[in-house]
């Protein structure tokens, strides 16, 4: 779906609703409109993703990301008078008053090696444009002070009782009238000290009081027509309805822990499972114990879990390995007959359930198939995404598993 084309066929002053997903900008709006999103992402190189050259114009419910350059680079300017609901921005602002100001908080906070188990303290100086409130929704994770002042701050994050089985993956917002996601990463060890006030970053200094150090304002609407935003995902909105290709931040629909389960119509005697490969930076499996079947339901960590009582799986991102970096869910049809592919299946769908459906996606137009990879969850600039897939080979799982560095010979 073109996002630009449907901007350019919305009539003057018109509310659009922008679809579910992810689509590459950048996005310049030269006429009255409201542009709703539907948890969309507009994402460009190089700045800015969203421009705003009319006035009347006002972006809800929006990520705006900007996946080159730095956290002050413009991701979002208004070169008149406009309004932002609810928008999250991965780089800088221009015309937005004070929130034009820098902030210098890195897009991932690593940690490094920590005491597992233990209460651990790191030290932070962060630059900030107006008011921000830190928001994170991990119980071992907390931001002293949780509310800064604008300019430059000084603030301590403990982290407590993490497990050495786990590797500490946590995301807090940075909330002013606009909202900046960060993430914490770090690796809990047995048998090493706490952590004691470790410095883990530590912003520019940059003199606040002349005018000279800040990119320059224009006039904008009053601060209350710029509303944070939390991401968190919301259990009122209808599950979305993925399509082949599309991919959506997974904080937007789902938490770190949800279930998979599989459903179709096929013929009798058909037998498909699920099977789940935990890969590294390379997308080769973490060895044998990195593919999760009916024949080892369970991973190291618990990251991920085979049920055999419905043959549906669980995923605790809270519990991933440190060197997972891409976990990919496929389905094969049980070996043993070569006829039987996926073009004898009727809708093949996958339901991401957390408290209720939040995801589905149907595995339409699949033909000599015998093997599909349906999802993958991916680690990007870290953060967990979903892409749904839906391709596959008509060889069977063997083909898969020597892709991803296991050693199966097909039968």
């Amino acid at each position: 779906m073109d996002i630009k084309q449907i901007i350019a066929n919305a009539s003057v002053g018109a509310s659009v609703t922008l679809p579910s997903g992810e689509f590459e900008g950048p996005l310049v709006i030269s006429k009255p409109l409201h542009l709703i999103g539907k948890n969309t992402t507009i994402w460009a190189k190089k700045s800015p993703v969203i421009e705003i050259n009319s006035n009347g114009v006002t972006i809800e419910n929006i990520r705006a990301e900007l996946t080159e350059g730095g956290v002050n680079d413009t991701a979002v300017i208004a070169n008149v008078l406009a309004s932002a609901k609810d928008i999250e921005v991965l780089g800088g602002v221009r015309g937005f008053g004070a929130e034009d100001g820098f902030f210098d908080v890195p897009r991932t906070i690593e940690l490094g090696e920590f005491a597992a188990e233990s209460v651990n303290t790191f030290t932070l100086a962060v630059n900030v444009p107006d008011k921000t409130e830190i928001v994170c929704g991990m119980r071992e994770v907390t931001f002293s002070p949780n509310v800064l002042s604008a300019g430059r701050n000084k603030l301590t994050v403990t982290v407590s009782g993490i497990s050495a089985q786990t590797y500490l993956y946590a995301e807090a917002l940075f909330k002013t009238k606009f909202t900046r996601r960060i993430y914490l990463t770090g690796r809990p060890k047995t048998d090493i000290p706490c952590a004691e006030k470790k410095p883990v970053y530590t912003a520019p200094e940059r003199d606040f009081t002349h005018a000279s150090q800040l990119p320059e304002p224009i006039s904008s609407p009053a601060a209350t027509d710029v509303i944070s935003m939390t991401r968190t995902p919301d259990t009122s909105l209808p599950a979305l309805d993925m399509k082949r290709g599309q991919r959506v931040s997974l904080s937007q629909y789902i938490g770190s822990r949800f279930d998979i389960f599989f459903t179709c119509e096929k013929p009798r005697g058909f037998e498909i499972d699920p099977y789940v490969f935990l890969l590294g930076e390379d997308e080769q499996s973490l060895g044998d114990s990195g593919l999760i079947f009916f024949g080892n339901e369970r991973s190291e960590n618990g990251e991920a879990v085979y049920v055999p009582a419905d043959g549906h799986i669980e995923i605790d991102l809270a519990k991933t390995d440190f060197r997972v970096r891409r976990i990919t869910l496929a389905y094969s049809i049980y070996a043993g007959d070569t006829q039987k592919s996926f073009s004898s299946v009727r809708t093949p769908r996958v339901s991401i359930r957390a408290g209720g459906e939040r995801v589905s996606f149907v595995m339409d137009g699949l033909t000599s198939e015998a093997t599909v990879v349906a999802m993958e969850f991916y680690l990007y600039k870290g953060e967990w995404k979903i892409s749904a897939v839906g391709a596959g080979y008509k060889d069977g799982m063997a083909k898969l598993c020597n892709r991803y560095g296991i050693e199966v010979v097909d039968e």
